[in-house]
């Protein structure tokens, strides 16, 4: 039973980037339901090095489309993905590591950063990338 689901509230009517934050919340939900089930700390770790290289490609799509269509809040928007990056970046190296980083505040914040990003910063881009072509 999914606890973190996308839905249509979410859509930046840009199929592409839909489907990806559609992926993004899958592999949350996948750690979530690692932590309910109390799998390893093998797999926890498997799940945050997936979330860390789809996201950063997912990052970049979206970069890339702001760019090429000349969004004004580029700048800003970047370095919430960079400093999201930064973060998984952390936890996953911190799992490699032997660290226990506090896995259910872990979650909480990626699901909480994943919803007030996509609902307040993405949503901003959707009117201008589907001005220019994109949906």
């Amino acid at each position: 039973m999914s606890t973190f689901a996308w839905n249509e509230s979410y859509s930046v009517k840009v199929h592409q980037f839909d489907a990806q934050h559609k992926k993004l919340f899958e592999i949350i939900d996948e750690l979530a339901d690692a932590m309910r089930v109390g799998k390893g700390d093998d797999v926890i770790r498997d799940v945050v090095g997936q979330l860390a290289v789809y996201t950063r490609t997912h990052f970049l799509q979206e970069e890339v489309a702001m760019r090429q269509t000349g969004y004004p809040d580029f700048a800003p928007h970047q370095a919430q993905h960079n400093k999201l990056m930064a973060d998984v970046e952390k936890y996953k190296t911190d799992l490699i590591e032997g660290r226990k980083p506090n896995i259910v505040a872990v979650l909480n914040f990626l699901q909480q950063w994943l919803v007030d990003h996509i609902q307040k910063s993405d949503k901003k881009y959707s009117d201008h990338l589907n001005n220019h072509g994109l949906r």
